[in-house]
């Protein structure tokens, strides 16, 4: 289930990354082009998030025995 979420999220911060680039008009001035350029790190940021969801650093097989 949390590697499905994963996916999902990883999927949603390309698709709202790739609308940044590809999308909307380049003509973007003064505040708006900060905005512009924030919310596209932010995507970045979801994406990594989203990889650490399907691959974490610890298995579920190691977090087991540390609880048990």
């Amino acid at each position: 289930m949390r590697r499905l979420l994963g996916v999902t999220v990883v999927l949603a911060g390309m698709a709202l990354a790739f609308w940044l680039v590809l999308g909307p008009s380049s003509d973007w001035e003064g505040a708006a082009r900060f905005m512009h350029f924030a919310l596209l790190l932010f995507c970045f940021l979801v994406i990594g998030g989203g990889v650490r969801l399907v691959f974490p650093d610890k298995s579920e097989d190691d977090a087991a025995e540390t609880v048990g």
